[in-house]
């Protein structure tokens, strides 16, 4: 078996020096500046903790980080991120095709909802790599096929684990589109739209009044966020759940500019008036949910 780590560069390394000069100035306090270091030693430490594992069990690994992504060079049998929910999704956003991914949470102070192993449990990970005790599922994944109105031609996004969002290009304006659901077309005005996979369902859509979904389900959901209901057209299609086989959920942008983001920070598309996005289906991965040491 050859494994692919991914890693991620800490919060001290990117920020660390403007928290130290505010903690001397008085401006941000000490305890600020100990939780990074605190962090950023942890994730070292479960890297560290990993290599040894992997070389004790005579795993084969490549390791690269999230940070600077390139085409991976290879296919690999699995795929260990190191860090939190955002090093594995960014890490899926590589993975076209799909593949087997399994989340090492490598500091208790990151988030690690879609990790499988704690820092005190890299060990029994790699035991269980090793011995092909591990139990994944299938998480599904939602793509955007983005076309242009200037003609520029049509291409399609990395595959996304949790959500896009579309939206205004500027936060506080108001988002302007033309929506084609289940055979209806409405003009929208609004402050965006959530598209979200099951896994993404507990994130940002949930708090903008979506719903829970089990883990394993295959349909996807949508959500216009703060919709303008006070018009003389009023609109009908708020949300719900489809399934881009056989239910397109297609925009066309009416904004002078918009943004496609995906997956957060992970990325992000800018769409100019005119532009049309169809959100479609994208390969499974298979993640690990839990192993067996």
């Amino acid at each position: 078996m050859v494994v692919l780590i991914v890693t991620k560069t800490t919060n001290y390394e990117l920020h660390g020096a403007v928290v130290e000069a505010k903690v001397a100035q008085g401006r941000v306090h000490p305890d600020a500046l100990t939780r990074l270091k605190v962090a950023h030693n942890d994730h070292y430490a479960s890297l560290a903790s990993l290599h040894k594992a992997l070389a004790s069990n005579g795993v084969a690994w490549d390791e690269v980080s999230r940070d600077f992504p390139r085409p991976w060079s290879k296919a690999y049998d699995l795929v260990l991120t190191v860090g939190g929910d955002g090093t594995l999704l960014a890490a899926t956003h590589q993975m076209a095709a799909g593949g087997l991914v399994a989340g090492i949470r490598s500091s208790l102070s990151s988030v690690g909802f879609l990790c499988c192993a704690s820092p005190a449990e890299v060990a029994a990970l790699v035991k269980a790599i090793a011995a092909g005790k591990l139990e994944a599922s299938a998480a599904h994944r939602v793509k955007a096929q983005v076309t242009r109105s200037d003609g520029g031609g049509t291409f399609e996004t990395e595959p996304v684990l949790n959500d896009f969002l579309y939206a205004n290009a500027s936060p506080a304006a108001t988002t302007r589109y033309q929506v084609d659901f289940k055979g209806g077309r409405e003009a929208h005005r609004s402050s965006g739209l959530w598209v979200a996979t099951a896994t993404g369902s507990t994130a940002a859509i949930l708090a903008a009044g979506g719903e829970r979904r089990p883990a394993g389900e295959a349909a996807f959901q949508f959500r216009f966020r703060e919709l303008y209901k006070l018009g003389l057209d009023i609109p009908t299609i708020e949300g719900g759940l489809f399934d881009p086989d056989h239910e397109p959920l297609e925009i066309e942008n009416r904004c002078p500019q918009a943004i496609l983001a995906t997956d957060g920070q992970h990325g992000c598309i800018e769409l100019g008036y005119g532009d049309t996005v169809r959100f479609l289906r994208a390969p499974a991965i298979q993640l690990v949910r839990r192993f067996n040491s």
